[in-house]
């Protein structure tokens, strides 16, 4: 059974080819086309709100207005801005030979635009949710009162908050006031569908609910050409249950051509416990020309910026627009950069800065023929349909794994369009998304990075910290409190700084191999404590060059990329990155990994959660209960030691711009309230 990869490496090269090809002649069939009738075309406004958030003012920027709009544009398929999309040459024409699309833009603008900071915040919208919460504490997708602003920090700073569509509507949950797109089918030239097998993969960590949504439509619903596998572990979990197995056409069934069935009682599947992962490979039809999402990013942003016309509601009011993407989105940023579109149709740069967040060296299948920008990998789940694969660094540099030449910077460095960069993690993408290889050779030797990329990897944190440290249902250890957001948007202004105004930013930190704070995650004495009741397996996520050619024959195929992970001081917490105050002044353990529990694929990764382990408090129960950590009572003698510490590690971080001052106050009024010595 043939699936839908080989064009993978097809296309690599060819973008290659043609990327080259700027370079050398600047042109090629269809280049450097500045037809002012590509782009924006219409943009039309559907609601205004003056003075939204409840008439707040936000210090000497004033109020803000919010619009909603619909934007309608076009690309030239010949142009070699826009060759390199999927499916493009199959993508519907007007009459004019280019490709139509649509999207939602939403704009929070200060009403008296002259005293704003003539930047856009451009937030990559996750699944069409935004993502200024990040910033403001708080950001619903239809902000209107105070209490809907937070803290108010990108107005204050006097941001034009920008967001847009770029998934399409049909993959994504509908209503909320998403910003969604509206993208063309790819057709045959004779008008029948495209017709290709693809995959998707469900676990259901419940012991209710049979059934798997496709992404795409099924061409037919003949179960002689569709398969449905099944595991249960990775080989990290340690059961007979790793291999994948087909299961019986007589265990599942389509309800329609959106949606399969299981019989999730069947005998057949008795062994296989509430975490086992199914994977579904069936023919489907209509691919969504998806990387016309990147154009229509491209195009917005250049439009809001540089049009001056009565269709665009900020013109004459933007010099520089810095782009933000948390998880997905900050997977989508990077695809937008390695293909290209961070030069518009005119050659400008279309983003200053950009701030890639909890990505990890993962791509997205956002350029891809039936391509799910959703996913991404786990140790035993979605490692089929997830874009683990090279390249995992800016720079351009020959990758002796699987023998290619690439880079993250391949295209925009040949056009002057690439951007500053502030890339950064959490401790979960160290275990999960192999963010070491961001910063090494691929073989376990650190490279130096370019010189308008920081990374940083904030120590400590999960992929989302949780509000408090939760029981989860699926997960052994207490979530994961510990946040990230503060060191984010502390990073994000020195970002402005570094984009808008040349100013140095912070100096990066990860950990790194060569000074030994980035290690082989076993043995466990190498990597983290014994600490009682904690299991610690080893766990990272693997990565390799994989056969995508055909099933079940597709995993692990090639020579395996050496991935490591931070290493831990005698508390389990990490020793290098950036350090907020909770990993500097600890009163637990604080870890970007966790691990399931029973029923659910026992000691698989607990996916995206981490694990908060509080210190013993007491000098007795440390020692009855056999933990290596010192109690909390032994640490801070009195509650004004630990106020101090907390405040030490602030004011390192204040004064070294990890963090900005009024969140080091946060920090510092937290410690003053708590309890360190109850339970």
């Amino acid at each position: 059974m043939k699936l839908n990869y080989k064009k993978f490496t097809f296309g690599k090269l060819l973008a290659f080819c043609l990327a080259a090809c700027v370079v050398l002649i600047y042109g090629c069939s269809g280049s450097n086309n500045t037809d002012s009738k590509t782009g924006i075309t219409r943009l039309d406004i559907i609601s205004t709100e003056t003075a939204s958030f409840g008439g707040t003012k936000f210090g000497a920027v004033g109020t803000y207005d919010k619009i909603f709009a619909k934007a309608y544009g076009v690309v030239d398929p010949t142009d070699r801005r826009n060759a390199l999309i999927t499916d493009i040459n199959l993508a519907p024409k007007n009459a004019n030979g280019l490709v139509e699309y649509s999207m939602d833009v939403h704009i929070f603008k200060p009403t008296d635009m002259a005293k704003g900071n003539n930047r856009i915040f451009y937030d990559v919208v996750n699944r069409g949710n935004k993502g200024h919460s990040f910033f403001n504490d708080v950001g619903p997708n239809n902000p209107s009162t105070a209490a809907d602003a937070g803290n108010g920090m990108l107005m204050r700073l006097g941001y034009t908050m920008v967001f847009s569509g770029w998934e399409d509507e049909s993959l994504v949950a509908p209503g909320g006031d998403r910003a969604l797109a509206k993208l063309p089918i790819a057709k045959n030239k004779d008008g029948s569908s495209v017709v290709e097998n693809t995959i998707t993969e469900v676990i259901f960590d419940a012991p209710t609910g049979n059934q798997i949504p496709l992404s795409y439509p099924a061409a037919n619903l003949d179960q002689s050409q569709a398969k449905m596998l099944v595991h249960n572990h990775s080989k990290f979990g340690g059961t007979s249950l790793i291999d994948r197995v087909e299961v019986p056409k007589s265990v599942w069934s389509y309800v329609d051509n959106k949606t399969v069935q299981v019989d999730r009682k069947n005998a057949f599947l008795a062994a296989y416990d509430q975490g086992a992962a199914f994977e579904f490979v069936y023919p489907a039809k209509d691919p969504v020309v998806l990387g016309l999402g990147f154009a229509a990013t491209r195009d917005v942003v250049s439009f809001l910026k540089n049009d001056t016309s009565n269709l665009n509601p900020i013109r004459n009011s933007i010099k520089y627009a810095i782009s933000h993407g948390s998880s997905q989105s900050g997977r989508y940023l990077k695809g937008f950069l390695y293909w290209g579109f961070n030069e518009d149709s005119a050659g400008r740069m279309v983003f200053e800065g950009i701030q890639p967040k909890i990505s990890g060296a993962h791509a997205i299948a956002s350029n891809d023929r039936f391509g799910d920008s959703n996913a991404t990998g786990r140790s035993y789940q979605r490692e089929l349909s997830s874009k683990m694969e090279f390249p995992f660094t800016y720079e351009v540099r020959f990758d002796p794994v699987s023998v290619q030449t690439d880079g993250i910077f391949n295209r925009c460095q040949l056009t002057n369009t690439c951007p500053k960069i502030m890339h950064t993690d959490s401790g979960n993408e160290a275990f999960l998304k192999a963010n070491n290889l961001v910063t090494t050779d691929g073989l376990g030797r650190d490279i130096s990075l370019p010189q308008n990329v920081r990374v940083y990897l904030v120590s400590g944190t999960q992929h989302g910290p949780s509000a408090t440290a939760a029981v989860t249902p699926t997960c052994q250890q207490l979530s994961n409190p510990n946040p990230h957001n503060e060191v984010v948007r502390a990073l994000f202004v020195a970002l402005d700084d570094w984009a808008t105004k040349g100013v140095e930013p912070p100096p990066s930190q990860y950990p790194k191999i060569g000074d030994g704070t980035s290690v082989a995650s076993l043995p466990q004495s190498n990597a983290f404590p014994k600490i009682p009741g904690v299991n610690y397996t080893g766990f990272y996520i693997p990565v390799a060059v994989k056969d995508k050619t055909s099933l079940p024959n597709m995993w692990m195929k090639g020579k395996e990329y050496v991935v490591t992970v931070p290493k831990t001081d005698a508390d389990g917490n990490e020793v290098a990155g950036v350090l907020n105050p909770n990993v500097k002044a600890p009163l637990g353990t604080y870890t970007g990994w966790s691990l399931r529990r029973a029923p659910f694929a026992e000691n698989e990764d607990c996916a995206l959660t981490g694990q908060y382990i509080p210190f013993p408090l007491t000098k007795a129960s440390r020692i009855s209960t056999g933990d290596p950590r010192i109690s909390i009572e032994e640490r801070y003698p009195t509650k004004a030691d630990y106020v101090s510490a907390v405040g030490k590690a602030v004011d390192d971080l204040v004064r070294n711009r990890y963090l900005l001052a009024e969140d080091g106050d946060k920090f510092k009024a937290t410690a003053a309230s708590k309890n360190i010595y109850a339970p």
